[in-house]
C-alpha cells in the first residue's frame, strides 16, 4: 500500500513545574489511608500509624471516608481545577460550584473520547457513568470511584473534601507548614533550572524516574514536588496534560540527611561512568546509535555482561532506548559537576 504521510506528529511536550502545600495535604491523605505502603516509604510504618493516632475524632471520620471512597483522588482533581491559593478561597469556590459541575471536576478524566460521557455522568444521566466504568474497569479503583460520585449527594461530598483539607492543614500542617512550603519551593526552583537546559523528556525523567515519550493529545506535563510520598512518583492524567508528582530531592531536604552522604543521582552517574568497559560502550554509542548485537560484537563480551552495562548506563540517563538501538544522551552530563561541586563544598556538621 502506497502512503503519503501529511499529518503533524508531535515530538515534545512542554514542562511546568507547579508547587503547593494543597496537593501535598491530599497527597498525605492518600498515603494514610493506603496502609499496604507504609513500609515501602521513606518514613517508617510507625510515622504513619502515629499520625493517625494523632487524628482529632472529626478528622479520623473524614479519613474513614475518604479510605473507602478513595476521595483523595476527587480533592486532587478540584485542586487541579480551581487552582486555589488559600484554603478559604478553596472552601469559597467548591461551594460556589452547581452540583452538575462538581460532579464532572470530581469524576476522573480518561481520555478526550470519554468526555462526553463524563458530561453526561456528571448531569445524573447512568449511562454516561456506566460508559465510563466499562472503560476503566482494569483500573484499580476508578470504576467504584464512579459510582461513588453518581450515588453520594453531591452536597455530602462536597463538604467531605473541604473538612478532609480544612483538617488536614489545621492538624497536621500547620506546624510545618512554613518549613514544608520552602522544601517544595526549592525542590521546585531546581527542576526549573533543569528546564532551562534540558530538554522537557530529559528533566521529566531525572525528576521522576519516569521515561515519559511524548504522546497523542498530551501537550503539557506538570511536575509537582511532594515530600509525604517519597520515594514514590504518583502519575495521573487531566485533559492534554500528563501529571507526575515527583519525590523531592536529597538536596531540598536540608537538615534531614546525612550531609557527607552523597546525592544518589550523582552516585549514579559517576558508577556508570568509572568502568572501563561502561566507557568504551558508551564511546561507541556517542559515535552513532547502536543495536545490542553490535555492541557486542564491539566490545567482545557476553550479551548478558553488555545487557548489564547498558542498564548501568540508561539509569544514570547517559544513554536512551530509541527504537531497536542506544542512544547517546549528551544533555545528561550538563549539570553533573555543579552537583559534585555542591555536595563537596555544602555545610559540613562534623
Amino acid at each position: 500500500m502506497n502512503l503519503l504521510d501529511l499529518s503533524f506528529k508531535r515530538t515534545s511536550y512542554e514542562a511546568k513545574v507547579l508547587s503547593s502545600i494543597w496537593y501535598e495535604c491530599a497527597l498525605g491523605a492518600a498515603v494514610l489511608t493506603y496502609p499496604k505502603l507504609h513500609g515501602s516509604l521513606d518514613k517508617p510504618a510507625e510515622y504513619y500509624a502515629q499520625l493517625r493516632q494523632r487524628a482529632s475524632s472529626r478528622l479520623e471520620a473524614e479519613l474513614e471516608f475518604c479510605q473507602e471512597h478513595n476521595t483523595w483522588k476527587m480533592l486532587l482533581q478540584l485542586l487541579h481545577s480551581l487552582n486555589c491559593e488559600t484554603i478559604e478561597s478553596f472552601a469559597m469556590e467548591t461551594h460556589a460550584l452547581s452540583r452538575e459541575e462538581f460532579r464532572f471536576l470530581v469524576l476522573p478524566y480518561l481520555e478526550t473520547a470519554l468526555e462526553p460521557a463524563r458530561r453526561r455522568a456528571a448531569e445524573g444521566d447512568t449511562a454516561g457513568a456506566e460508559e465510563m466504568m466499562d472503560a476503566c474497569r482494569r483500573h484499580r479503583f476508578f470504576p467504584q470511584l464512579i459510582h461513588d460520585v453518581m450515588t453520594t449527594d453531591a452536597d455530602t461530598l462536597r463538604d467531605h473534601l473541604i473538612a478532609l483539607l480544612q483538617l488536614w492543614d489545621a492538624e497536621f500542617m500547620e506546624r510545618e507548614r512554613e518549613i514544608t512550603a520552602a522544601v517544595l519551593k526549592r525542590d521546585a526552583e531546581e527542576k526549573e533550572a533543569w528546564l532551562r537546559t534540558l530538554s522537557p523528556e530529559e528533566a521529566v525523567l531525572r525528576a521522576t524516574g519516569v521515561e515519559y515519550a511524548p504522546e497523542p493529545g498530551v501537550q503539557q506535563v506538570l511536575l509537582i514536588p511532594h515530600i509525604i510520598y517519597r520515594p514514590f512518583t504518583v502519575e495521573a492524567s487531566l485533559p492534554q496534560t500528563k501529571v507526575f508528582y515527583y519525590p523531592v530531592s536529597d538536596t531540598s531536604l536540608p537538615g534531614l540527611r546525612d550531609p557527607y552522604e552523597p546525592p544518589s543521582r550523582l552516585v549514579q552517574i559517576y558508577k556508570a561512568l568509572g568502568d572501563e568497559k561502561r566507557l568504551r560502550a558508551l564511546k561507541l554509542i556517542a559515535g552513532k546509535d547502536r543495536t545490542l548485537k553490535e555492541l557486542t560484537d564491539a566490545l567482545g563480551l557476553g550479551k548478558t555482561t553488555v545487557h548489564h552495562h547498558l542498564a548501568v548506563l540508561r539509569a544514570a540517563g547517559l544513554i536512551r532506548v530509541k527504537g531497536g538501538s542506544y542512544a547517546w544522551n549528551p544533555q545528561s552530563l550538563h549539570h553533573h559537576e555543579r552537583e559534585l561541586n555542591e555536595f563537596l563544598t555544602g555545610s559540613h556538621d562534623q
